[in-house]
């Protein structure tokens, strides 16, 4: 059965979204092997902040700027322009989506004591809830990396112009909005500090 012409446009930017995104999530990967490499030391006793994770806060700011700016771009119909920033979107969100598994990493290895590849048993206070914040925080980013990648393939194949765009508007106040809850994750660590929650170093000066 052939393929209507109709259909052949969706198929292609499919195809083009599975490799767009499957590259990026590999980047990722490998971004985030790099800095445990590079950035992770023995297993502290006390409740850290990575610095990977303050690195990444940059990449989040930087990435909701490009992002509002393309944003704006589309809605005046500079749509060259409108491209190269969705572009820069994606390398920002990339790097910080590798930056948080390294921070992730870090967390984990404080939930351990030395000795062991393993917690004895669920550990509680400021290290324990940044990590299960910063990882529901990471998989919702993931899918606005997603979200952003479709909108890319689409904005490159022509498919967005001024009377065409609340789908940039939306995916702009999405990732605007995990950057607030981000903001959020950090302000709760920085609470602990202060309260004495758990004794805590920010940044961490072994990462």
């Amino acid at each position: 059965m052939s393929i209507s012409p109709s259909a052949r446009p969706r198929s292609l930017l499919a195809r083009r979204f599975f490799v767009l995104s499957s590259g990026l999530l590999t980047v990722a990967v490998l971004i985030a092997m790099s800095g445990i490499h590079w950035l992770s030391r023995a297993p502290s006793d006390r409740s850290i902040m990575p610095t990977a994770f303050w690195i990444s806060s940059a990449f989040l700011l930087a990435g909701s700027v490009t992002l509002q700016r393309a944003a704006w771009l589309v809605r005046v119909q500079r749509l060259e322009s409108f491209r190269r920033w969705l572009v820069v979107s994606l390398i920002s969100g990339t790097l910080f989506v590798g930056l948080q598994i390294c921070g992730l990493w870090r967390l984990a290895q404080n939930q351990t004591r030395p000795g062991q590849s393993l917690p004895e048993s669920a550990e509680t206070g400021a290290n324990a809830l940044v990590a299960m914040f910063a990882a529901l925080h990471g998989v919702h980013f993931v899918i606005a990396l997603l979200f952003v990648a479709w909108i890319t393939v689409n904005a490159f194949a022509n498919r967005y112009d001024h009377e065409y765009s609340s789908g940039v508007t939306f995916c702009a106040w999405f990732w605007h909005t995990l950057g607030i809850v981000w903001l959020m994750i950090l302000g709760l660590f920085a609470a602990g500090a202060l309260t004495g929650f758990e004794a805590i170093s920010i940044p961490d000066p072994q990462v």
